[in-house]
């Protein structure tokens, strides 16, 4: 593996981290499940939802020039990547009050629903980009896509599952 460049040391290591908070929250939501299925969705929220935005948010907005770097990208003007911060903020926000204020399975699901949706677009983003031919990219950037097209597919795809869960046992 490549050496991570200086520049996007930031962004790496909150990408990092959003990529073990997440396996965290999916082994825990999973384990609760079977124990406590109100607690599982509470637990999902905050961690694949609360967490993961504000880590999301952080490296989009508050460490952006860094993002570019770790993704190979360049924008004089970062308001679409600070924007996209913004929402991942948003979604964290309110899953965290629907965990913390424990408004229900409903509410969690919806806010796991809502970031599952949201990143949902990013998927198809990034499976655009895999697409496209190599000669429209710098060195290794269709491998950076490729592999985040997959990630980001899985995650929906556990994203989603939680979300049906929710709600099938809200009715």
């Amino acid at each position: 593996m490549a050496k991570t460049p200086e520049a996007a040391r930031e962004a790496t290591l909150l990408m990092g981290a959003t990529f073990a908070v997440s396996m965290i929250g999916i082994f825990i939501t999973i384990f609760l499940l079977f124990v406590n299925t109100g607690l599982a969705f509470r637990v999902a929220a905050a961690t694949l939802v609360g967490i993961v935005g504000v880590l999301s948010f952080l490296r989009h907005s508050v460490y952006y020039r860094s993002d570019q770097a770790r993704m190979g990208w360049t924008q004089e003007h970062p308001e679409f990547q600070l924007e996209a911060g913004y929402a991942n903020l948003a979604m964290g926000i309110a899953a965290f009050a629907a965990a913390a204020l424990n408004w229900g399975s409903l509410a969690c699901g919806l806010t796991i629903f809502t970031y599952g949706t949201y990143l949902f677009c990013t998927f198809l983003l990034h499976l655009q980009q895999a697409a496209t031919p190599d000669d429209l990219h710098h060195p290794g950037q269709r491998q950076r896509a490729i592999r985040s097209t997959i990630s980001s597919g899985l995650f929906v795809a556990v994203l989603y599952v939680f979300s049906f869960l929710a709600m099938v046992q809200t009715s």
